[in-house]
């Protein structure tokens, strides 16, 4: 990197963060709302469009929406590296998982490395994967889903935003969940994951080896009802708190058991499959120009006919 680059950068974090440092509680809500119908009411809609059309998920990405949040909640920038570096400057790791518009199971990813990781990094005289994890200031987990319906039905369903903070080095059940992982692998695996409350409305995160209640690090939960004609409606089932550090809340740890009841409850299909019945209404303009095409080639056709007969 240029020292012209790293400068600009540094300059960059240092003026955001003095920005982030000064919100008021007001002002980070405010923001939050704002994000929240940018990218779930607005985006999704726009996306839901394109689907009709396409027949491909509606899906929105939350990787860097969720980085987004975390700055504004932790009051921290972060380095707009585009995935490389720190998700947060402070050295904090992001953690994001959507289900509103698909049918994969979502998981909080941990690439802690794998025992050739270790070896390599080592051998370069960095610190192990795994490690980094362990040394970050907090872990901000974000969880975009939408509420269960006995009914079976999404239609007027929100689309529900849910944050966690973990203090990293002081949450003994999360770091122990993580080395006891790291003691765990064997060959090539790195992967830790992960199962959030998709469509659940308690805390349990869930894994083989061992489950979490992330009750106490709850940050807030934030319903979104959006509208075909856009217009929304956001609600606080929780309030974002005036003050989020330090966290005074810590995770419980629970032994992991299988129960089918636990099941990742996905997005209803009627989230997933958009109306094509819908397409030249949502591209009025491009089937209505294709219909005056259509009727000037009949024309043309006609004409043509006529000319033929004379």
């Amino acid at each position: 990197m240029k020292n012209e680059t790293a400068a600009a950068i540094a300059l960059g974090i240092t003026k955001r963060r003095e920005l982030l440092r000064k919100l008021t509680h007001n002002q980070r809500r405010k923001l939050l709302e704002e994000l929240f119908i940018d990218f779930f009411a607005n985006q999704h809609l726009t996306l839901q469009k394109w689907a009709a059309l396409t027949g491909q998920t509606a899906q929105v990405d939350t990787g860097y929406i969720a980085q987004f949040v975390a700055s504004i909640v932790l009051q921290e920038p972060g380095q707009g590296f585009r995935g490389k570096g720190d998700d947060l400057t402070d050295g904090s790791e992001v953690k994001s998982a959507a289900n509103i518009s698909g049918v994969d199971r979502p998981r909080w990813n941990h690439n802690l490395g794998s025992l050739v990781d270790d070896a390599v990094q080592i051998e370069n005289g960095r610190e192990e994967r795994w490690r980094k994890y362990l040394n970050s200031p907090y872990l901000f987990y974000v969880l975009v889903d939408r509420p269960f319906t006995a009914g079976g039905k999404s239609g007027g369903v929100p689309i529900r935003i849910r944050a966690w903070c973990i203090d990293a080095q002081e949450d003994e059940s999360w770091r122990s969940l993580i080395l006891k992982f790291v003691e765990s692998r064997s060959g090539r695996t790195y992967n830790f994951q992960l199962h959030p409350p998709v469509g659940h409305d308690d805390d349990l995160v869930v894994n083989t080896l061992g489950n979490l209640d992330f009750r106490e690090v709850l940050v807030f939960d934030a319903r979104l009802y959006v509208r075909p004609d856009g217009q929304h409606k956001l609600e606080w089932h929780k309030e974002l708190p005036s003050e989020v550090l330090g966290i005074r809340g810590r995770t419980v740890a629970l032994e992991y058991e299988r129960q089918p009841s636990r099941a990742t409850r996905l997005t209803e299909t009627s989230d997933i499959v958009a109306d094509v019945a819908m397409v030249p209404q949502l591209f009025a303009s491009v089937f209505a120009e294709a219909q005056v095409e259509a009727v000037e080639e009949a024309l043309k056709a006609d004409m043509g006919s006529s000319s033929d007969q004379d």
